[in-house]
């Protein structure tokens, strides 16, 4: 009888499930639905946190690479081939203007160096240099330079402060004034004046007076008309 009862005492204890049961187990993990949606609930918070932790660190480094940012972008620019260049012709000065043959220009034009015409120009011309007029060039107005040669055509007045040499292919059509020296190879209609020399070459021609402290005429040039042996300074103080 005793092995009897020894055997149902050692039979387990059933316990009832309680499934309404609203503690917390000894572990301290929640196990109703309410503890686990506070829980999420405070999961979701410390992620929001986190996110927001992130985002202030992210715009903190931010900041500090703004003055690196604005010194990077205050470096030089690499300039093109045509930047420089156009900073070579601001820079330096032109040292030659070339009118080539074919090309018209419609009123007066001016430089202020050497110039080189070969085409043609209907007005006035002033170089403050050296003036070369090429055999196919035509100007229709005056003409001013510190010195110039022709081998073309001019229509207007020629003033030179200091030389004129006409080619043996050029020809005026006007008055000619030099300051220091005419050389005539070409021909000439109208009156030079110069304080310096005229000299006509063999091939030369001039149709007019002649105004000059000095001539010269070599064998061949023609002369027509009346040469006045001073120069138009004395001349204008008679």
């Amino acid at each position: 009888m005793s092995n009897v009862n020894d055997k149902r005492e050692e039979q387990p204890i059933r316990k009832p499930l309680n499934l309404d049961r609203d503690h917390p187990s000894e572990t301290g993990a929640p196990h109703t639905f309410d503890e686990m949606s506070k829980a999420s609930q405070k999961g979701s918070l410390l992620q929001r946190l986190g996110a927001s932790f992130s985002e202030m660190l992210q715009t903190s480094r931010g900041t500090e690479r703004g003055p690196q940012s604005l010194e990077d972008t205050s470096e030089p620019i690499q300039a093109t081939a045509d930047d420089l260049a156009i900073r070579r012709a601001k820079a330096v000065g032109p040292k030659r203007m070339i009118v080539p043959e074919g090309v018209i220009i419609g009123g007066p034009m001016s430089s202020g160096a050497e110039t080189e015409i070969c085409g043609r120009v209907d007005g006035d011309v002033t170089v403050d240099g050296k003036l070369y007029l090429g055999n196919t060039a035509l100007i229709s107005g005056s003409v001013r330079a510190v010195s110039c040669r022709i081998e073309g055509l001019v229509e207007g007045k020629m003033e030179c402060s200091q030389e004129l040499e006409l080619g043996q292919t050029g020809r005026l059509n006007a008055d000619v004034i030099a300051g220091k020296r005419v050389t005539v190879a070409g021909q000439i209609r109208g009156n030079v004046s110069t304080a310096g020399v005229l000299r006509l070459v063999s091939t030369g021609r001039v149709e007019g007076n002649i105004h000059t402290k000095q001539l010269v005429i070599e064998e061949g040039a023609v002369f027509n008309g009346v040469c006045t042996m001073r120069t138009p300074a004395q001349r204008s103080d008679k």
